[in-house]
């Protein structure tokens, strides 16, 4: 060993002494925490800043803080007074933090290891300097310990060449979130937009721009010994509680918001206003006329869903049988659908309202989860089927006869069944996702409770836009053909179409009610694993890619998707070939049953229904939320994006 020591020495003296150290010694303890000063440079040349960094490495479970530590904390500081080179002065650029709770109190920081960009100036360009930095931080886990300690770094003149830890340094440079300019852009968050902020009785809320992403974490600083808590989402924007709460007045205040919206981050100067002009605007954003627009033409497009055909077929047949009558009677008839349509997505979004207010999941589609609805739809569409066989003597009680106006008694009135198969037709639509309808359920479902009904009225209306042309057109229904013997057997064939429909509810009423698997299911396909976060986070963990599709029996749009594009060439052939590579993760969620994970999975992504495929790369830094009804083409692509196909 003394050998080995003296050739060490040996070797190091025919170093060339223009290679020293861009680094200075460790201070701290293995156990705990350890911290060094870097350099990106290996001379100081003509810079007029020094790139340096603050490194922090840290033992599993020891975190330090962010420069606004959060309720408890200390951020970590550096004085350059003692310096052998005078006049110097240095500056932190803050990577974007994380939360983290200690002690139940929120802080924010950095854990395992970090390196804080700390910029140098007041030296003399092309001149050596000398560096003795005074660091004093703290480093909690369970207990919080100081880490102080002095650091001596010497950077000689010369070019200025980069170190070995100059990539590093930029890559944690590259995760600080720049300030916006005066327009409200920010550099590292282009899409993002703070709308205005306005204050609460109990904190802040913070209102985004129409457009915006969804944000991931949002941290408040400006107002002294006064702490924030996680963001709440809500309506078009954020709600953060502040601690502590008695006596804020956040009025008029100027205020710093770091904002994260994967793979945005940016920071935003605000000034609260008084909270009426905020609460107006994020009204006004919420129920925008392009949402409004959006969810009209996703009603209309719903018409040509394969869920919503049975009942626009049942439709064309009571509009033949009275084709001939009085324009007026058609009118009506056709005004009754309308309203039977309108009436059940009225419901249906106080139905959500409710649940959402008890703290319950909402989603688009999930009353086919529920035993009791299925068992109604069934019964439902078994009446309407038989009506139409009329040479069957169905024991229906008189009550649904009276309801359903089908039973051709004397006192039926037909527009009674007009308006409950125009609530059928919007029932019968749920589990179907059309393009459009995703994104203005998404938008109705995590805005306000004004929002939620405004949009799901205008869903409503778009699906009810055939049966209103035809109100103020009863003229249109002359294009369609006369009546004749062959609607006896349309009748029959609508009846068969129904039954059809009663049989695939049963099968989903059949899979609700069976015992849910234990643990991870075995999915049918050997290709497909069942998804969880786990399985997610490890197959990201591992580097390699993941594709999630969310499905449920009752979702047709996901059947339709597996079967005419991720079952067929070329989009098959891929996905096998990279899962047998280890290329591709391919995970499977089945929400047939009620599932909190799965809906809080779609709910982070800003969904509440389904069919969803999502396509995350290794490093999750870019992620590929594909449409609602997927194409080949928008399958390659994600695929392609992601690293797991050649461009």
């Amino acid at each position: 060993m003394r050998c080995l020591g003296i050739f060490a020495a040996f070797f190091t003296a025919l170093l060339p002494a223009s290679a020293p150290a861009a680094e200075s010694g460790w201070i701290g303890e293995q156990t705990i925490g350890e911290a060094r000063l870097v350099s990106a440079v290996t001379a100081t040349g003509t810079l007029q800043t020094l790139p340096l960094g603050l490194e922090f490495t840290l033992a599993p479970g020891w975190k330090i803080y962010w420069r606004t530590p959060g309720e408890a904390g200390l951020s970590p500081v550096i004085d350059l007074s003692e310096s052998a080179t005078p006049g110097l002065s240095g500056s932190f650029r803050w990577p974007l933090p994380t939360r983290f709770d200690a002690f139940g109190f929120d802080n924010f920081g950095y854990e395992n290891a970090v390196i804080l960009p700390f910029d140098v100036t007041g030296h003399v360009a092309d001149s050596p300097v000398r560096i003795t930095a005074d660091l004093e931080a703290l480093a909690c886990a369970e207990i919080c310990v100081p880490l102080a300690g002095r650091l001596e770094l010497e950077i000689p003149d010369g070019a200025a060449m980069p170190s070995r830890h100059a990539q590093a340094i930029a890559q944690f440079a590259a995760m600080v979130p720049r300030r916006a300019d005066q327009t409200g852009v920010s550099p590292s968050a282009p899409t993002l937009r703070i709308a205005a902020a306005a204050p609460r009785e109990e904190g802040l809320y913070v209102e985004l721009a129409e457009g915006a992403p969804a944000l991931a974490e949002l941290f408040v600083e400006g107002i002294s010994d006064v702490a924030f808590k996680a963001p709440v989402a809500e309506g078009r924007g954020l709600f953060v509680a502040a601690v502590p709460a008695e006596g804020l007045d956040l009025a008029g205040k100027r205020l710093t918001l770091t904002v994260s919206a994967p793979p945005e981050f940016g920071e935003f100067d605000v000034t609260v206003s008084d909270g009426k002009a905020a609460s107006a605007a994020g009204q006004a954003t919420g129920l925008s006329v392009t949402m409004i627009m959006v969810a009209l033409l996703g009603g209309l497009i719903l018409n040509l869903m394969p869920c919503v055909l049975p009942v626009l077929a049942l439709k064309l047949s009571s509009v033949l049988s009275a084709a001939a009558g009085p324009r007026r009677v058609l009118r009506l008839r056709f005004l009754a659908g309308a309203a039977g349509i309108v009436t059940s997505f009225m419901l249906l979004a106080a139905g959500l309202a409710m649940l959402r207010f008890a703290g319950g999941t909402v989603g688009w589609g999930i009353q086919f989860q529920n035993p009791l609805f299925l068992s109604v739809m069934i019964v439902m569409l078994g009446v309407f089927a038989l009506s139409l066989l009329d040479r069957l003597i169905i024991p229906v009680p008189r009550f649904a006869q009276s309801l359903t106006g089908l039973a051709g008694g004397t006192n039926s009135s037909p527009y009674r069944g007009d308006f409950l198969a125009g609530m059928l037709a919007t029932i019968l639509a749920t589990p179907c996702s059309a393009p459009f309808v995703g994104t203005a359920v998404a938008a109705a479902l995590s805005g306000s409770t004004a929002t939620l009904f405004g949009i799901f009225l205008a869903l409503g209306i778009g699906l009810a836009t055939p049966w209103l042309l035809v109100a103020v057109q009863p003229s249109l229904v002359a294009f369609l053909p006369r009546p004749g013997p062959w609607m006896a057997w349309m009748k029959r064939g609508l009846a068969l179409l129904l039954a059809g429909t009663m049989i695939w509810l049963g099968g989903i009423l059949a899979e609700v009610l069976s015992p849910a698997p234990a643990g991870d299911s075995v999915s049918a396909d050997a290709l497909w694993q069942p998804w969880s976060r786990k399985a997610m986070a490890d197959g990201l963990a591992a580097g390699t890619p993941v594709l999630v599709d969310v499905t449920a029996d009752w979702c047709v749009t996901c059947k339709a998707n597996k079967a005419l594009v991720l079952d067929r060439a070329p989009v098959a052939a891929t996905l096998s070939g990279a899962a047998d590579d280890g290329r591709l993760l391919l995970l499977r969620a089945d929400w047939t049953r009620p599932d909190d994970a799965i809906a809080a999975f779609l709910a982070s992504y800003g969904r509440f229904g389904i069919p969803f495929n999502i396509v995350i790369p290794a490093d999750e830094t870019d992620v590929f939320i594909l449409p609602e009804i997927l194409t080949s083409g928008s399958v390659m692509q994600a695929l392609e994006n992601a690293g797991v196909t050649a461009k």
